[in-house]
């Protein structure tokens, strides 16, 4: 008899569909999984089935350590394939190395701040008296003194998220040109399927 996979553009006719396939069918439909126009399956990655790829990575010990053979064999869904998880662990990975890049500026600005802050305050000399400290001139030379502080570290930390920011902007643009040589990759491999399949025909 003939079998249905939903969830596509389109409905695909599955021919000589056994139960047991029916069944791999539908749990294959839960993710998402899309028939395309050239015979290759195209994933929607939904909430559900990322943290199940995430689970499976923390698994294999982090983004470095895992491999698409590796997560596929952890996740174990029906349906899917080295072609999808390659292309979503790269992404994965591209995404974890930003997230560092930037937990790395901030620590180094939470440092630059605590530095800045044990120099705002002037050092004072112990041989001065009690009474020089009530002088009104060395009250306000010292109140200057910390304001000169104050602005030099509000200079620095404008001058760090300048930094923080331009990186930022330059990781972004390393993912989308990233990304954008994985689409052309995969529509070229669409292209050289398609064109094997018609030679034969």
């Amino acid at each position: 008899h003939e079998g249905k996979l939903t969830g596509s553009p389109y409905t695909v006719k599955l021919p000589f569909l056994h139960v047991e396939e029916e069944k791999m069918a539908n749990k294959v439909d839960e993710h998402q999984l899309v028939l395309s126009a050239y015979g290759k399956t195209r994933l929607r990655w939904t909430r559900q089935l990322h943290q199940c790829f995430v689970d499976a990575v923390s698994q294999l010990g982090g983004e470095d350590k895992a491999t698409p053979k590796s997560v596929l064999r952890v996740m174990g869904i029906p349906g899917i394939t080295l072609y999808h998880l390659k292309s979503h662990l790269q992404k994965y990975r591209l995404s974890k190395y930003k997230d560092r890049k930037v937990n790395d500026k901030n620590e180094d600005t939470m440092a630059a701040d605590y530095r800045l802050t044990k120099n705002v305050i002037p050092s004072i000399d112990e041989n001065k008296t009690q009474t020089q400290f009530h002088d009104p001139k060395t009250m306000l030379q010292l109140q200057m003194e910390v304001q000169r502080k104050l602005q030099e570290q509000i200079e620095v930390q404008k001058h760090l998220q300048v930094r923080i920011e331009a990186q930022g902007r330059y990781l972004q643009s390393v993912v989308m040109k990233a990304q954008e040589t994985l689409a052309n990759y995969n529509l070229n491999s669409l292209d050289i399927d398609f064109s094997q399949a018609t030679s034969v025909c």
